[in-house]
């Protein structure tokens, strides 16, 4: 467990240093009549990645060190690589079939069009069908964890868009 620990710290610190280093910066953007900058929230997060990446990995280390664990073996684990893998092919399969054939968006049928791909509508079946496929059987757990994030998201965004940010 610390040896996974330790390599899920440095993923996330890697990504947390991506983000500050090359995606805020370049995809941010600028809006000189936002009240608060475009970049602020994303780097905030990404502080916090940063930090928690490096609590994570601190720890994990520690721990391998007083059970004389090496971060790196020999031996592959295939069935547990195999699980750990499977989400992201699915979400990555999911983002193949949203960006070639569009989705069908809510009042209207657009299949193959690019205008009115609306990613939110698309979030909800997605985590729901992820639940689903880690064993989840219960209609509230799905519906409430698969609704509850989309709809957070959808209010944040209305939120930010009056307040002037996006």
């Amino acid at each position: 467990m610390q040896r996974q620990s330790f390599w899920s710290g440095l993923v996330v610190i890697a990504f947390a240093l991506l983000a500050l280093n090359w995606i805020i910066p370049e995809y941010a953007g600028v809006n000189p009549q936002a009240q608060m900058p475009p970049e602020l929230v994303p780097s905030i997060a990404s502080w916090i990645m940063l930090i928690s990446g490096v609590i994570i990995v601190l720890r994990s280390v520690v721990g391998m060190a007083r059970t004389g664990q090496m971060p790196v073996t020999r031996e592959i684990n295939w069935s547990a690589l195999s699980w750990a893998a499977w989400p992201f092919l699915y979400v990555g399969a999911a983002i193949v079939v949203l960006d070639n054939f569009g989705l069908i968006g809510l009042g209207h049928l657009n299949i193959l069009g690019r205008d009115d791909v609306k990613l939110t509508y698309a979030g909800a079946p997605m985590i729901m069908g992820m639940l689903y496929l880690l064993g989840e059987r219960r209609w509230h757990v799905l519906l409430g964890c698969s609704l509850v994030p989309v709809a957070l998201l959808y209010g944040l965004s209305v939120h930010l868009m009056r307040v002037g940010v996006i």
